[in-house]
């Protein structure tokens, strides 16, 4: 017990020195996102909320399943699909790695990484007017040609996620593959990649189905929490915390409460159950200390994290919960 009420005296004083940082270097990126749904910690009548973990105790359901390069995601609210790590058509005349959320709305979202290695992308460029987007069908007629960050969501270090338009909605429900290009200012070479709508669409038809499935399996109380395989789970388990501690009882509040009811939510939370377990399990078979890297993201990104949403920083939440996939992944990458 003493040791456990030490470490969580340490992380707490590293939480406050990393939040305030955070803090600092991000006023403008805070500015950036949408008005959160609903604030944690008090309602905007002025009267604080119920305490962390009074929440229902029914366990939340969860599925995948692959359909080829793509990743059929199924919870008991929500239903996507994701496809990761997509290689441009010449990896040598483009590095940039693409992934691809798809909700059940049709809502896409694109996450692009400099590179495996970690290159960065600078903002510099990716908010330059002549860096663009384009979507086009399978016969070559442009969907959408639009600045590369006209909906950008997120820009951190090597990763930015992008909003697609509207316009490639129709691509994503018709057609067989879409094509993305990226032009990046001041770079001759283009980014082409090539995505198999036809193959989405079969994930996505089973995804909604299972929905619908793990939604009875709750309400009949049959399913089984697979939390425990999850990232923030192991961070608090590394430091000896148990599965209904303040950290987790609370990001479970701000996922379900909070981020769940946002555009594009759902298939962030449905992205996090994608990448979640493998990180996990790719730590584990190269990171040089796989615990030691677990409370490092514990302490810089996990208690911070609960700390910003149980008190009504739900941007700052979100934005620690991105740096936390890209920390854990870049862990995992260690020895590889």
């Amino acid at each position: 017990m003493l040791t456990q009420t030490r470490r969580r005296a340490l992380g707490l004083l590293i939480a406050a020195i990393a939040g305030a940082r955070t803090v600092t270097s991000f006023p403008h990126a805070m500015a950036q996102d949408e008005e959160p749904a609903k604030t944690n910690g008090e309602d905007p009548s002025g009267e604080e909320l119920p305490p962390a973990g009074a929440e229902s105790a029914l366990p939340d359901c969860f599925d995948t399943k692959g359909f080829g390069p793509w990743t059929g995601q199924a919870s008991d609210v929500t239903a996507g699909v994701v496809r990761n790590d997509v290689r441009a058509l010449d990896p040598e005349a483009c590095t940039i790695l693409l992934s691809i959320e798809v909700s059940s709305e049709l809502d896409a979202r694109i996450f692009l990484e400099g590179s495996e290695s970690g290159t960065a992308l600078p903002e510099t460029v990716l908010r330059h007017p002549d860096s663009r987007l384009i979507a086009k069908g399978p016969d070559g007629a442009v969907a959408a040609d639009v600045p590369l960050c006209g909906n950008c969501t997120d820009i951190y270090d090597n990763t930015v996620s992008i909003v697609l338009p509207l316009a490639t909605a129709p691509l994503l429900r018709e057609k067989d593959s879409m094509d993305i290009v990226l032009r990046l200012a001041d770079n001759p070479k283009e980014c082409h990649f090539k995505l198999d709508c036809a193959t989405m669409r079969k994930a996505l038809d089973w995804a909604l189905a299972r929905r619908d499935e793990l939604a009875t399996e709750r309400d009949n109380q049959k399913c089984a929490s697979t939390e425990g395989c999850f990232i923030t789970t192991a961070c608090c388990a590394v430091v000896g915390l148990g599965d209904d501690c303040f950290e987790l009882r609370t990001l479970r509040r701000y996922r379900d409460e909070v981020l769940a009811t946002r555009p594009g939510g759902a298939a962030e939370i449905a992205r996090y159950y994608a990448f979640a377990p493998r990180l996990l399990a790719r730590l584990g078979a190269n990171a040089a200390d796989p615990e030691a890297a677990l409370r490092s993201i514990y302490a810089r990104y996990v208690l911070p994290a609960a700390l910003a949403a149980r008190f009504g920083f739900d941007a700052l939440a979100f934005r620690l919960y991105r740096r936390m996939l890209t920390a854990l992944s870049r862990a995992a990458r260690a020895r590889i």
